[in-house]
């Protein structure tokens, strides 16, 4: 029997789903396709669910997030275990059960191989939105992005090939960095509640991270809320000494003893 995965529904962030990632182009057959790694893996044409095998999911989701990439790396990552002939053999083969799953062809390219340029990525979205965010621009900050952003699921979650796990540290890291610098930039500009819920969001990811603890103090302060921010900041030391056994780095106590002399 042939293997299939499993489709949960996607996640939908709060102010629905974000629009096409940047570079997305409709192909002249009019077919539109969807892939959702994020949260798990979920394939649409044209609004209908594909039911993918796992191994046409499994090049699906590796094209997806590194976005083009040889046939030599992919059989090398796809079948590391296998000899090299054999693990092109097995790409080949996929690659032929892709192209009777779909009105159009859903990997395209000889050698270097990417995905249709009708598909529209949430990985890809998530990427250019945080990389925005991480260049300063404003658009980061416009919209539906503030909370997508927020609640940006994991990668392929139940999925732990050595590249899946590489690829979701990577983005975690990302998500991490673009969440920080967002709450920074929100709180510039005054607009605090979005601020503390990016920083809050960065805290849940990695409570022990001072930067995450740092934007969301930062947060607090600026609002002229200097016991929350003394609360986060015991919080945060407790949490820290109980867990590693150190203490918080003197810029943060520093921080916090200049919003408790501006609020005397």
């Amino acid at each position: 029997m042939e293997d299939r995965a499993q489709f949960p529904t996607p996640k939908v962030a709060l102010l629905g789903r974000p629009p096409p990632a940047e570079g997305y182009v409709a192909r002249p057959d009019g077919h539109r396709f969807r892939l959702w790694l994020l949260d798990g893996f979920h394939l649409e044409q044209d609004g209908r669910v594909l039911r993918t095998p796992h191994s046409a999911s499994r090049l699906l989701a590796l094209v997806g997030v590194r976005g083009r990439i040889g046939r030599a790396e992919i059989a090398g990552t796809l079948w590391p275990e296998v000899p090299e002939a054999k693990a092109h053999g097995s790409l080949r083969t996929v690659l032929w059960r892709l192209r009777q799953l779909a009105a159009s062809a859903l990997v395209v390219g000889r050698e270097i191989l990417t995905l249709n340029p009708a598909m529209e990525v949430d990985v890809r979205t998530f990427v250019a939105v945080a990389r925005r965010v991480l260049n300063g621009g404003d658009g980061g900050l416009n919209g539906w992005q503030v909370p997508t952003l927020a609640v940006m699921g994991e990668l392929l979650p139940g999925w732990y090939e050595d590249w899946v796990l590489f690829e979701r540290e990577r983005l975690r890291q990302l998500h991490l960095h673009a969440l920080e610098a967002m709450a920074e930039q929100l709180t510039r500009v005054q607009r605090y509640s979005e601020a503390i819920e990016a920083a809050l969001a960065a805290v849940r990811l990695e409570p022990l991270r001072e930067s995450a603890t740092r934007a969301l103090i930062a947060a607090h302060l600026a609002e002229n809320n200097v016991a929350e921010a003394v609360r986060r900041f015991e919080s945060f030391r407790d949490g820290l000494t109980t867990e590693l056994g150190v203490q918080p780095t003197a810029d943060l106590a520093r921080l916090v003893e200049a919003g408790l002399r501006r609020g005397s």
